[in-house]
């Protein structure tokens, strides 16, 4: 098993920005891609916000069906915000990557009126 406690990984316990989430989703990448579990442990976590998910958790879903993240991605120490900023994330990305075309248009369409 993998364990990343993401304060250690992170400036002051914030996870802020997406190059801060990079080298963590490449650890986790890693992992799932060996068929190791991998534990997110967000302890001590002050901040954390969808930019920084998105390159986490979010791109999972490019290489790894909901199936296997579900078998071997797991959290721990999750507050209240925490899991909705997940599940946003998650929500959005199996989303995107099932026709990420047509999601781009529908972002375009509530955007900028664009068909």
């Amino acid at each position: 098993m993998i364990r990343i406690t993401i304060a250690d990984e992170v400036t002051l316990n914030q996870g802020v920005t997406p190059e801060e989430g990079q080298p963590i989703s490449e650890r986790i990448h890693s992992g799932i891609r060996s068929g190791i579990p991998v534990v997110l442990d967000f302890a001590r976590m002050q901040l954390i916000t969808t930019a920084f998910l998105n390159v986490v958790i979010g791109t999972l879903y490019k290489d790894f069906s909901s199936e296997e993240l579900k078998k071997l991605l797991s959290f721990e120490n999750l507050t209240d915000g925490i899991a909705l900023r997940i599940k946003r994330v998650t929500d959005n990305a199996k989303l995107f990557y099932e026709n990420p075309e047509q999601f781009q248009q529908n972002v375009d369409s509530a955007i900028y009126g664009k068909d």
